[in-house]
């Protein structure tokens, strides 16, 4: 039964995702007067699908993509609702819109994480070890962390993600004390080849204000790591193996499923986390400016408006289709390694 309730929660976060993502595109596209001529929830064959004024909306067997099929989208069209007839503006509000309607949900459901809880972990010192780190340095209880090695600390995610980047050496350490700004050098304690500062953190009551600030940092928090560790991904500090294709991410889904058949609350958490971190890296990396991504599209939208007319339609077509064939051999190869993970 594990198999099968895994299967339900993948293909409901799926179609969440992609969902979410094409109807950013399609009501865009919709409010700005511009044709839609279809839009598919899945790829391959269709299951069923129902014809409504101009549009026809369909499902489709595979729950592993999506599209908003637009009139002009990549071939030059007499129609005047063609989207490649449109100001720029318009072309480079549709293209975001996708990306930015992941980024919301990501957002909203933050909101529902930090707003059911009873109280909110903040970066705030509640406790310091005796002859910790953070004693030797000065930190004293009440001091609030600002900055941790140059990074900006807003929520605990922040102090957890700049915590496992030290190297054990000495760092700056900017605080909060009595309302004044305090700069203290710490020098990381190591406890199993870890880092530790030697703190504990303030647990403060939730309120509307905190759950917001915390809705609106943590999916700053969840782009900044997705950035990042592309980054480090590209300058080979992290190896490709550690990528995750939809195999892995089911895997990961399985996991959560799992957990939340033995522990409840706690699993189904996990399952939440997940499912904002897929959506906001879906997109954050939609954006990036790769050809056949949204981002790819939207870089042709502003070579357009710096040479003030558009690029020839075959040449643009012709590098999402290489882009497109690319990113597909890519997902071969991370799927070929999620599978050498399962095995």
């Amino acid at each position: 039964m594990t198999a099968v309730w895994t299967a339900l929660a993948a293909v409901l976060v799926f179609c969440l995702l992609i969902f979410v993502h094409e109807f950013g595109h399609f009501i865009s596209a919709k409010l700005l007067g511009i044709r839609v001529h279809e839009f598919a929830i899945g790829m391959g064959p269709k299951l069923f699908s129902r014809q409504k004024g101009e549009t026809l909306y369909s499902v489709r067997l595979l729950p592993l993509g999506g599209f908003c099929a637009l009139e002009g989208e990549d071939q030059v069209s007499a129609d005047e609702r063609a989207l490649s007839n449109k100001p720029a503006w318009v072309k480079l509000i549709v293209m975001a819109a996708g990306s930015c309607m992941n980024l919301v949900l990501g957002l909203l459901l933050l909101f529902c994480l930090f707003g059911t809880a009873k109280g909110i972990v903040v970066p705030e010192v509640a406790r310091v070890e005796e002859a910790g780190a953070a004693q030797l340095a000065g930190i004293v209880p009440g001091d609030e962390i600002l900055r941790l090695d140059g990074r900006s600390i807003h929520i605990v995610s922040d102090l957890q993600w700049a915590r496992s980047k030290l190297d054990g050496g000495a760092t700056e350490v900017v605080i909060r004390r009595d309302g004044e700004k305090k700069t203290l050098m710490v020098t990381p304690l190591l406890q199993n080849g870890v880092p530790t500062l030697g703190i504990d953190l303030k647990t403060e009551a939730n309120s509307f204000f905190l759950t917001v600030k915390s809705g609106v940092y943590g999916t700053a928090f969840y782009a900044r790591v997705v950035l990042e560790s592309l980054m480090d991904l590209l300058r080979g500090r992290i190896p490709i193996s550690s990528m995750s294709g939809p195999v892995g991410i089911v895997s990961e889904i399985g996991n959560a499923v799992q957990q939340t058949a033995t522990q409840g609350h706690a699993g189904f958490l996990r399952l939440l986390q997940l499912t904002i971190l897929l959506t906001i890296n879906l997109g954050v990396f939609n954006l990036l400016p790769i050809p056949a991504l949204d981002g790819g599209r939207i870089l042709f939208v502003l070579v357009e408006m710096i040479r003030r007319k558009p690029l020839p339609p075959e040449k643009e077509g012709l590098v999402h289709m290489v882009g497109f064939a690319l990113l597909i051999l890519l997902s071969l190869f991370v799927a070929y390694m999620d599978v050498l993970k399962l095995i």
